[in-house]
């Protein structure tokens, strides 16, 4: 590549070392910024004529040249110009001079690649959160549908992976949409951070020439400009934060899928997956594996690390811009891809799922997940709630110990512990009885599930 292919140069004597430019050059990654950037440079070519840098003949020129470049580039693999060209800008800018002439250096006015590149990714970034932020949607429909389809099937409520209480399978269901709903309320926010204008900082202290910020942000949809120059180019906290939102979402969903997983499994057998989303294995014909449950889930990982490699990335650089900011996107841009994947294909497996009664008809025979319904039996007939939850603890171990089933305990037994217990304790034996019972804001009765499927089917469509 010659000097006149860079955006700089004047300064330099020799060409860059080859090894240089295998090292230092990003069009393999902020290709993805190509759209944006169209974008952002047709705002600043209208933007200088309004100004009377530039004459409305020349914008008008700059503008056409934008548009066949756009068209002429658009869905190539831009990648094919990594070794001709620095960055995206770079590219744009020798592309542009091709079509409009000379003319389209003064696109460049006042302005820096380093407050270029953050006004192109704040915009990428706005409109991917905008798809990220529908994909949630659509998972959140999927498990709501599912849970409808639910009914009143009833599972054993887990804590420290141990049978807890009975619940419905629809409210183990419609807890992940609730997560889901709050991930979607912090993508919204951070949006507030996102949304802001830096062009004008140029590359650190501003710029004498006057450019008009207002109509910039006006034209590219941003809400508010940048109030400190320094700041703007250099701090990538907006993408941090970003990258904190989409990490807990990922526990989130990594979350669901261990739920899948757990459930997909022998041990449980609550559910089989749809043949079209399941896996098999190379050596063992019986297997149907749940890749795409795991695979969420290992891919977790990698996304919590790049919310790391930003941090660390940004942590110790001194105001204002350093190269090392180069490495911003990748993360994001990867994080971004994955997470849009993911979400697309947890709805479309979710809703395939089939379940199976009598495996979890057999989860739910155990007595001691009753033992919650004995203890405010207690609490009903005023014995004092620490003494009654001892009580109960006895009476389960004496069970366990005596090899019965607690409903098979006689009155006289259930007597030994207490006189308050009555011959209605047997009365207390029913799944149905245990869940139509909880009174709470938030619970797992039946008609509160409906009423937020219900809540959830309107609030989604």
């Amino acid at each position: 590549m010659n000097m006149s292919k860079k955006l700089w140069g004047g300064r330099f004597k020799k060409e860059m070392h080859p090894a240089l430019k295998c090292f230092s050059y990003s069009l393999e990654t902020d290709k993805e910024l190509f759209d944006a950037e169209i974008r952002v440079n047709e705002a600043y070519a209208k933007m200088l004529a309004r100004m009377g840098l530039i004459t409305v003949a020349e914008s008008k020129t700059i503008l056409r040249g934008l548009k066949s470049v756009g068209q002429i580039l658009t869905g190539r693999d831009l990648a094919a110009y990594a070794d001709q060209y620095e960055d995206i800008h770079t590219l744009i800018q020798m592309e542009l001079e091709k079509k409009a002439g000379a003319v389209a250096k003064k696109i460049h006015t006042g302005r820096s690649r380093n407050d270029l590149v953050v006004t192109s990714t704040r915009l990428y970034l706005r409109d991917k959160v905008a798809v990220i932020w529908f994909m949630v949607k659509k998972l959140q429909k999927a498990l709501v549908i599912t849970a409808e389809k639910a009914g009143e099937i009833i599972i054993p409520g887990m804590t420290h992976l141990r049978r807890a209480q009975p619940v419905l399978l629809a409210h183990h269901l419609l807890a992940y949409v609730e997560m889901l709903d709050e991930d979607n309320a912090r993508l919204a926010d951070s949006m507030k951070r996102v949304n802001v204008l830096p062009l004008g900082s140029a590359a650190l202290a501003g710029s004498a020439l006057p450019l008009d910020q207002k109509f910039l942000a006006k034209e590219l949809g941003f809400t508010k400009i940048a109030e400190n120059s320094m700041a703007a180019v250099s701090d990538r906290g907006f993408l941090a934060e970003f990258l904190g939102v989409v990490s807990i979402l990922w526990m989130h969903l990594s979350r669901l899928a261990e739920d899948f997983i757990l459930w997909n499994s022998e041990a449980f057998g609550f559910m089989e997956l749809d043949d079209a989303f399941a896996t098999g294995s190379s050596l063992m014909p019986q297997k149907k594996n749940p890749d795409v449950f795991e695979l969420v889930r290992g891919r977790s990982g990698v996304i919590f690390g790049y919310l790391q490699a930003m941090l660390t990335i940004q942590k110790g650089l001194p105001l204002s811009y350093n190269r090392d900011l180069q490495e911003d996107k990748p993360g994001v841009f990867d994080s971004i891809k994955k997470t849009t994947t993911a979400l697309e294909i947890l709805s479309l497996a979710i809703s395939s799922v089939s379940w199976h009664k009598r495996a979890i008809a057999r989860a739910v025979e155990d007595d001691s997940l009753f033992a919650t319904d004995i203890l405010e039996y207690l609490v009903r007939k005023k014995l004092a709630f620490s003494e009654a939850h001892q009580m109960v603890g006895k009476v389960v171990r004496y069970a366990a110990e005596s090899g019965k089933k607690l409903r098979e305990l006689s009155i006289q037994e259930w007597k030994k512990f207490s006189p308050k217990f009555g011959a209605d304790i047997h009365e207390l034996f029913d799944l149905k009885d245990s869940v139509w019972g909880k009174k709470t804001i938030g619970s797992t009765h039946p008609v509160r599930v409906k009423k937020e499927i219900a809540k959830w089917g309107k609030k989604l469509s």
